[in-house]
């Protein structure tokens, strides 16, 4: 035995002494011994294969399989670079996150997968959001001299499961190690630096996975930030309450695919058209305004469907819930760094502000691009370490700066009467044309006007304040004592925290 240990040693050095070490003491679930070269309890296989795949250095492990992981796991398998996926689901899955953006449409055709998009999804003109009666659109097609998206001024309406798969298939195809069903445990932290993953497979097999860089694509559950102490949730804390309705839509640019959100108090509501004559429908309000209502999320988001014009007016009254109401809360969330020695953090694992503008699916899949072109652009014998990421940092900051400032502008209006006389009262020609380029998906561009805007938005409220007798949506007691349930009831309605969920 122990001249085959040597031998075997021998076959697959170098191994740092640490590895050596691990290796030498290894109990197999199978043998009930310590043995050498079995890594049965880790792959469910009894031989040498286990141990191969257990002392490896991957070139990327990246966690989590949806927009932002799946990008990025194509870009590099692409290249040659060795990369496993983890991801703890299966998929098809249900995820919220539907409307998409026409800047996201170059990043398709880069990997691919532009086509099987087009034909499995309705296409997307533009965006519009009711502030009571009065429509303020975003027509991707009047968009300003800066805008990315050009030559394809458009985007989709998706059904996320089927978009996702159709993601994660492609890196598949591209060459990466995609391991469905298997959820991260713990991260790996060898002198500061994060090394690997401890895995476990829904089966139960557990196993390290080490790498030059692991990049975390985790979503809201942020994982690496998460372990290091760095995930901060930002205020107001804001939730998603939303289901699936089957109806047929009675509005125009329902019909043609716009995406339709409706302003009240402090919140929203959205309507979106899905294949097979159903509904996205949702809510968006703080936490605290959902505690006042004195309702279970069922109840609040039937009431919204019920009472809500756009909600109620946009489908037929036939219409019939399909699906859970499910709930995200606390979605506002932020990483103190989102890079560091052997990790990088891409998605809403890196931060996420509010789905009003559809941004998620978006800024995971650009950040994914910008992360595997600068791994691509390192040594394949170097360990990538957090200053190679000191311009995506700069970048992502930057971007979260501006829609912060643009998100900031969405809720004074949605209290002020006063700010969203502004905003309605300056449509067409310059603002509009810089507005769709920034809901269009270029974020970092137009910087200067956002900040601006959001200053003129403060100003109006400051000078006219809000008219709360205009309508009771634009009551800042909007909802509260809606229901009829006690405080103790209230407090033990059961919210399902789902921070993987939403990415709208």
């Amino acid at each position: 035995m122990k001249i085959f240990r040597q031998a075997i040693t021998t076959i697959w050095s170098p191994l740092t002494a640490e590895q050596q070490s691990l290796a030498n003491s290894v109990q197999c679930d199978r043998c009930l011994v310590v043995n050498p070269i079995c890594r049965a309890k880790s792959f469910g296989e009894h031989g040498l294969e286990g141990v191969v795949n257990q002392m490896k250095q991957h070139d990327v492990v990246i966690l989590g399989g949806g927009p932002a992981g799946s990008t990025a796991a194509t870009l590099l398998a692409l290249l040659g670079l060795d990369v496993v996926v983890v991801e703890k689901e299966y998929f098809p899955r249900f995820h919220i996150g539907e409307s998409l953006l026409p800047a996201t449409v170059n990043i398709f055709e880069r990997l691919g997968v532009h086509d099987p998009i087009r034909e499995a999804f309705i296409r997307k003109p533009g965006g519009k959001w009711l502030y009571g009666e009065k429509a303020v659109p975003g027509d991707f097609e009047k968009y300003d001299s800066q805008a990315s998206f050009k030559a394809n001024p458009y985007s989709y309406l998706v059904e996320r499961s089927t978009f996702d798969k159709i993601l994660i298939d492609r890196s598949i195809d591209a060459g990466a190690d995609v391991r469905l069903g298997t959820e991260v445990s713990d991260i790996i932290t060898e002198n500061g630096r994060v090394v690997g993953v401890h895995c476990q497979s829904d089966k139960g097999q557990k196993y390290e996975l080490r790498a030059r860089l692991v990049i975390d694509a985790t979503g809201l559950r942020s994982v690496i930030p998460s372990k290091l102490r760095l995930r901060k949730l930002t205020e107001p804390h804001r939730m998603g309450i939303y289901a699936q309705y089957a109806a047929r839509p009675t509005r125009d640019d329902v019909k043609a695919g716009w995406f339709i959100g409706q302003m009240f108090y402090d919140g929203w509501t959205w309507l979106l058209l899905l294949p097979e004559d159903r509904f996205s429908v949702g809510t968006v309000l703080t936490v605290d305004r959902f505690k006042k209502s004195r309702m279970t999320p069922t109840q609040l988001l039937e009431k919204m469907v019920d009472e809500n014009p756009l909600l109620n007016e946009g489908m037929t009254a036939d219409r019939k819930r399909i699906s859970d109401v499910m709930v995200t809360g606390n979605m506002g969330n932020s990483s103190e760094s989102l890079a560091g020695n052997g990790w990088v953090a891409v998605g809403d694992a890196a931060y996420f502000i509010d789905p009003c503008y559809s941004s998620g699916v978006h800024l995971a899949m650009k950040s994914a691009e910008m992360v595997a072109d600068l791994i691509a652009a390192q040594s394949k014998e170097c360990l990538i370490n957090k200053a190679v990421f000191d311009g995506y940092q700069k970048h992502m900051r930057q971007h979260e700066k501006t829609v912060q400032n643009m998100v900031d502008a969405f809720y004074i209006a949605s209290r002020s009467t006063s700010a969203q006389k502004l905003v309605t009262s300056c449509q067409g020609g310059y603002f509009s044309r810089k507005f769709v380029t920034f809901v269009g998906g270029d974020f970092h561009k137009n910087s200067a006007f956002v900040a601006r805007f959001r200053f003129y938005s403060r100003f109006a409220n400051f000078l006219f304040g809000n008219d709360a007798n205009r309508a009771p949506e634009n009551s800042p007691s909007y909802l509260h004592d809606a229901g009829n349930l006690s405080a103790s009831d209230v407090a033990a309605a059961e919210i399902e925290f789902m921070p993987e969920k939403i990415s709208a």
